[in-house]
């Protein structure tokens, strides 16, 4: 595994950097204003397999058919809505908070969850635009936090310098302007700092899936230990179509995570059209 960092000096044109075809521009604001940004690192590291769904083919239909389906996967766990190629998702969008977590009883340490918004990675799985935040947890319980943004399978780039903690609320907003170009940006709102991103020749997107998850992602020796984590909210979210259709989470499939044992991990509970809960299983 190999990383580099690439350092921003400045103001509104603050971050030039790019990796094969893929490239990006990247300015960062406070409180709305365009800030000296010469704190603000992209540390690359190589794109993984481990934020691709890996969706288990089992498949339910609860009474409350139309927002209920669920799925069952061994790292997602969230809502995934699609839509159909003739109109494809323009954008998606979703406010949560960044992963607090405990350690989960007979669990090695140290233990991981991490939390994101994206485009594509489930029915359309050569490709996924995701941005969002992972959080780690130690043996001493002590908790760091870092955000991150993903053009699978480009190169990732943890957003170092955008400062985030357990807890603290997040905002994600990708707005794709054709399928290899996109406006990203991402924002601790609790402390008012946003990083924003446009990308260019990004691997073409189907723009078929919009996700709302928690993940327990694999890193190049496997999938990382799942932490226990206190209820995590996905709060007015949704997506919008090329068409200017909205969609919210009527209709979603509700990604559940179950290991190799069959225990349920995580579950996913849909509560409105904008507002969802993940919930952790001990």
């Amino acid at each position: 595994m190999w990383s580099f960092i690439r350092s921003i000096s400045l103001v509104s044109l603050v971050a030039s950097t790019a990796t094969a075809e893929l490239s990006f521009v990247a300015s960062v604001k406070q409180d709305g204003k365009d800030v000296d940004a010469s704190g603000l690192n992209f540390v690359r590291v190589p794109a993984l397999g481990h934020r691709r769904h890996a969706a288990r083919p089992h498949r339910e239909q609860t009474k409350a058919a139309q927002r209920d389906a669920i799925s069952y996967s061994s790292n997602w766990c969230g809502a995934s809505q699609h839509t159909t190629p003739s109109d494809g998702f323009k954008s998606v969008f979703g406010y949560f908070t960044v992963p607090d977590l405990t350690l989960r009883s007979g669990t090695p340490a140290p233990q991981f969850a991490a939390a994101w918004v994206g485009v594509d990675g489930a029915e359309c799985n050569t490709t996924l635009l995701q941005a969002g935040v992972t959080t780690i947890v130690n043996s001493n319980g002590g908790q760091s936090a870092s955000a991150w943004w993903e053009w699978y399978p480009e190169a990732s780039y943890n957003i170092d310098g955008l400062k985030v903690k357990p807890g603290d609320w997040m905002s994600v907003n990708i707005t794709t302007i054709n399928e290899s170009s996109a406006i990203l940006t991402i924002e601790n709102a609790q402390r008012g700092t946003s990083v924003t991103m446009q990308i260019n020749n990004g691997p073409k997107l189907c723009r078929r899936d919009a996700e709302w998850m928690l993940e327990d992602f694999y890193d190049s020796s496997g999938q990382v230990a799942l932490a226990n984590f206190a209820d995590l909210w996905f709060v007015d979210s949704g997506a919008t179509t090329v068409g200017g259709k909205n969609v919210g989470f009527d209709g979603a499939t509700m990604v559940h995570i179950q290991d190799d044992t069959g225990k349920v991990l995580c579950t996913a509970e849909p509560y409105d059209n904008t507002n969802f809960v993940v919930v952790s299983n001990p």
